[in-house]
């Protein structure tokens, strides 16, 4: 079995079948979500872990009460700080900028300005 990091893209093609079967509301989510990830790994690169976890699995689950979590989505950023709604991507962003930038983390021109 190939995975998909294997560049071939064959994973590709299932994995976009099974979300055109999902209502409009969940693939604009996913869409969002997909372009958002990789954009702040673009900005970012290793400066930052993005971890996508399904509120429905045991680790959602746990990562609910552990943060007390009632909305979604809901980012954490460095464990601890909570923003919440898809209009807190960008302050997620910001979030990760200055966070990175005090720990002397160089930024990219784009982030930094």
């Amino acid at each position: 079995m190939m995975s998909n990091q294997a560049g071939l893209g064959i994973g590709d093609k299932v994995h976009n079948a099974e979300i055109n079967e999902y209502p409009d509301d969940l693939k604009a989510e996913y869409l969002w979500i997909s372009t958002w990830a990789k954009d702040i790994a673009q900005r970012f690169g290793r400066g930052v872990v993005v971890k996508v976890i399904d509120p429905q699995s045991l680790v959602g689950l746990y990562k609910i009460l552990r943060h007390r979590i009632r909305h979604y989505p809901t980012f954490i950023v460095d464990g601890e700080t909570r923003l919440v709604g898809w209009e807190a991507g960008e302050a997620v962003m910001r979030h990760v900028a200055e966070r990175l930038e005090a720990r002397g983390w160089p930024l990219p021109p784009k982030v930094a300005a």
